[in-house]
């Protein structure tokens, strides 16, 4: 039996109709390729289009050229899926702004503020050392924080400290972190701080409210504060001037500690929001905020710490453990120790076993 090599009229019919119809759809397939793509981008033209600009084939040129300001006035702008329109700028002028601050300015403002801040602290050591006191000579101690402001303060100052750690890692940490330890721990170590310090965050908000509802009826400024900042303290003389239960620069400290930490909390969390909802602008002015407060805080909470504990000896007792040495309190808050021991029903505290010097 032969077997003819040549197909049958219909079936040569019908594979002719289908290769048309697979041709006129790859036809129409390319397009709709190319309605689909971008008119900002034809590889042909170039992937910046400028009427009075040359144009440029590689996107690394582009974005050089963006980075050395030759192009101050010009926009950038791809294609997004997202509603926001905003979303779709690769790079704009304001935003190329909010770039040099970010890995700029923000590294200097940093840097001072914590070098001013160490650098005051150490002047003030070598100039007036610690301020000491006599100790009581009946051993007696007086309360002045209660177990609940001990905690409140110690979880507050603890949160902060790790919020100010691992927000400088994002400041510093190109610098002095990713070079000795290298790209994929870096970017591990930046991961896990990332988290840290959004997860933190909440619980140094709600340290500073509770500080603010504790604290704040000891923290209103009178006559006693307004003579006590005439006096610069007693830093010029060297003499102690009289304050009540906190002193006008504890009060300072104070108020700087509440403002600042509710701006911070409240940033950080507008920070967490997608760029869609709070918006570009508002984004950069809030990230901004967030940045140059929190390096007024490191540096102000720097001399707070020094003063709580070295500066002046004995203060460390009160947070640590809630009460003080009857001549301290005496020394340094004379007017408080007076009204505390007005008070009826109201002791000093007995005699209390102190470990040898």
């Amino acid at each position: 039996m032969r077997i003819s090599a040549q197909a049958s009229a219909p079936a040569r019919l019908l594979g002719a109709l289908a290769l048309a119809l697979l041709l006129l759809a790859s036809g129409f397939a390319f397009a709709q390729d190319e309605e689909a793509r971008p008119e900002a981008f034809p590889e042909e033209r170039g992937v910046y289009l400028n009427p009075d600009r040359a144009p440029v084939d590689d996107v690394g040129v582009l974005l050089r050229q963006l980075s050395d300001r030759e192009m101050p006035e010009e926009t950038l702008e791809g294609f997004t899926s997202y509603q926001n329109p905003a979303l779709g700028f690769v790079t704009a002028a304001d935003n190329r702004a909010w770039r040099d601050f970010r890995t700029v300015w923000t590294k200097w403002i940093h840097g001072l503020l914590i070098v001013l801040a160490v650098a005051a602290v150490l002047g003030l050591f070598f100039w007036r050392g610690s301020q000491g006191y006599e100790r009581d000579p009946q051993g007696r101690r007086v309360p002045r924080f209660r177990f609940l402001d001990r905690v409140v303060h110690w979880t507050t100052a603890i949160s902060f400290v790790l919020l100010a750690l691992t927000g400088l890692n994002f400041v510093f940490g190109r610098q002095l972190i990713q070079p000795w330890a290298g790209d994929a721990a870096f970017g591990a170590l930046s991961q896990g701080a990332l988290l840290v310090h959004n997860q933190l965050g909440f619980a140094f908000l709600i340290g500073i409210v509770a500080m603010a509802g504790l604290w704040v009826q000891d923290n209103l400024f009178n006559r006693v504060d307004r003579d006590w900042l005439r006096q610069a303290g007693g830093l010029p003389s060297g003499r102690h001037v009289p304050a009540e239960k906190f002193n006008a620069g504890q009060k300072i400290i104070f108020w700087v500690s509440i403002l600042g930490g509710l701006a911070l909390g409240i940033s950080g969390i507008l920070l967490m929001l997608p760029i869609s909802t709070v918006g570009m602008g508002w984004m950069q002015i809030l990230h901004g905020a967030h940045t140059i407060v929190a390096a007024l805080l490191i540096a102000v909470i720097i001399g707070h710490a020094y003063l709580g504990s070295v500066g002046v000896n004995g203060s460390f007792d009160a947070m640590w453990k809630g009460d003080v040495d009857r001549q301290w309190a005496k020394t340094h808050h004379p007017l408080w120790i007076e009204k505390l021991e007005r008070e009826p029903g109201r002791k000093a505290e007995a005699p209390r076993a102190e470990p040898a010097e």
